[in-house]
């Protein structure tokens, strides 16, 4: 088994940071029943959509898969765009300290993904024995 390098560490942790801290504000403020501005079955069913392509992005962004930071760029600006279909929500301080760092998190992630020395790796011809420690 090789040694990780500290920069697919580093990818990898605000991966998993980033979906700790967004579980962890779901599990302390469920999604309180506010008035929607579209059916609650249509926006159910886009959000359950969208959770199983968000996660597919996010295993793929961890594995370093070609197609995954694309599908991970695609999501986060279409799920951008569902934002005010959910009207007005209550949320407590901490629920809202957690999304917010979840949201940080996952900023970092696709610009390590697209900028830093990382990038490489997501290209379709990467090998990876061929790789340095980054």
């Amino acid at each position: 088994m090789s040694r990780l390098s500290p920069s697919v560490l580093m990818f990898r942790l605000l991966i998993i940071g980033s979906v700790i801290t967004g579980v962890l504000s779901s599990a302390l403020d469920p999604q309180p029943q506010a008035e929607l501005v579209v059916s609650l079955d249509l926006l159910g069913f886009a959000g359950l959509v969208g959770l199983v392509i968000s996660l597919t992005a996010t295993a793929g962004l961890f594995m370093f898969k070609p197609w995954a930071r694309g599908l991970a760029l695609t999501i986060t600006i279409a799920s951008l765009l569902f934002y005010p279909l959910y009207g007005v929500q209550p949320r407590s301080s901490l629920a809202m300290l957690l999304v917010n760092a979840s949201s940080t998190l996952w900023g970092a992630v696709l610009a390590m993904s697209y900028v830093s020395s990382l990038s490489h790796r997501f290209a379709f011809d990467y090998d990876e024995r061929s790789d340095e420690l980054d």
